[in-house]
């Protein structure tokens, strides 16, 4: 395994408690397993498989008291080390085969043998079906979009009954 580098992910949330802290059914302030969740997606969208040497860190802080509730600031910290699989690259790559002079004048002279049949009916021979390149055309230009405020755009043309169109929808 090859280390990508650190990633860190920072979670806050604020929340209402009591004197002694948060309620425990607090659902939208964040938790350490949460933080440490989000940092194993965070080093997979980096390329990561792993990530080693986790740590989280929970804060709590009372924001604002009052006589029945405080408001409390929750923040959680988790970071660690992504790690990737170690890339093998080859050393050198391996070059193509070159096919020999005497085996390029058997299959030259193995092309031309022709068959008794193709022979006898010219109908019968069988031609290579290629696409023929196409004709080199230069695409037609774009016509030019009516200038801002002319009289093609600045209000409908009234149909010649005299009635008004219909509003815009």
């Amino acid at each position: 395994m090859t280390a990508i580098g650190p990633v860190h992910v920072r979670m806050t949330g604020v929340v209402r408690g009591d004197e002694k802290g948060p309620g425990v059914e607090i659902v939208n302030a964040p938790t350490t397993a949460e933080a440490t969740a989000e940092l194993h997606r965070v080093a997979r969208v980096s390329g990561a498989d792993n990530v080693v040497s986790v740590a989280a860190d929970y804060r709590r802080a009372a924001l604002a008291g009052g006589t029945t509730s405080t408001q409390w600031r929750i923040e959680v910290q988790a970071w660690g080390t992504a790690m990737a699989p170690a890339k093998v690259e080859p050393a050198e790559a391996p070059e193509p085969k070159v096919p020999d002079d005497d085996n390029r004048t058997k299959d030259a002279k193995a092309d031309q043998k022709v068959s008794p049949n193709d022979a006898t009916d010219p109908a019968a021979r069988s031609t290579p079906e290629v696409a023929e390149p196409a004709p080199a055309q230069p695409a037609p230009m774009p016509k030019a979009a009516p200038a801002p405020g002319s009289a093609d755009t600045a209000a409908p043309k009234m149909p010649e009954s005299g009635t008004p169109p219909p509003p815009p929808r």
